[in-house]
């Protein structure tokens, strides 16, 4: 599993956010998918908000990316996996890939983000398909999924804060 190393920006470690290069850098030049990248460990996540401030730029990535952060107890970010990336209206996510990577890093819950390309952030049925399953999966496993972030252009969509994370 391939690692790549992002310095933070010397802000609040719960506000960090990275320019669109640093998330190229995780999402496009990572050799292997899914790779296993840790620019963010210690960051600890409680919002939504902050989940996009650090991922707003994925907004920019020409195609689908499918990401995953792997928590700790205390919600501190241990490492992001890039799952999938996909087309321009689709990446392919099966619980499979996402979990097995979680439980080597030992995570005890995960936040899922992904971008649209068309810069709206509104789940598609499918979207709300593969969260479901991902919720499912986690239960089974005992892996806590906390949300799923969908980025859209200067705006986002949580399914925790609109309660659909199972």
């Amino acid at each position: 599993m391939a690692s790549v190393s992002l310095s933070q920006r010397p802000d609040s470690p719960q506000t960090t956010s990275f320019s669109f290069r640093e998330v190229q850098l995780v999402v496009r030049e990572t050799p292997s998918i899914p790779a296993e990248v840790k620019p963010f460990e210690g960051i600890c996540f409680t919002s939504s908000k902050q989940v996009f401030e650090v991922l707003r730029d994925l907004k920019s990535m020409e195609v689908e990316t499918f990401l995953c952060f792997h928590l700790d107890g205390k919600n501190r970010i241990k490492a992001l996996q890039v799952v999938s990336i996909g087309t321009l209206t689709a990446s392919l996510v099966h619980p499979r890939e996402v979990f097995r990577s979680a439980i080597i890093n030992g995570a005890v819950g995960v936040i899922f983000a992904h971008n649209h390309p068309s810069g709206h952030p509104q789940p598609s049925q499918e979207d709300i398909q593969v969260t479901k399953r991902l919720c499912e999966a986690g239960k089974l496993i005992g892996i806590r999924c906390l949300d799923h972030v969908v980025i859209g252009a200067g705006r986002y969509f949580s399914f925790a804060d609109q309660g659909l994370m199972g």
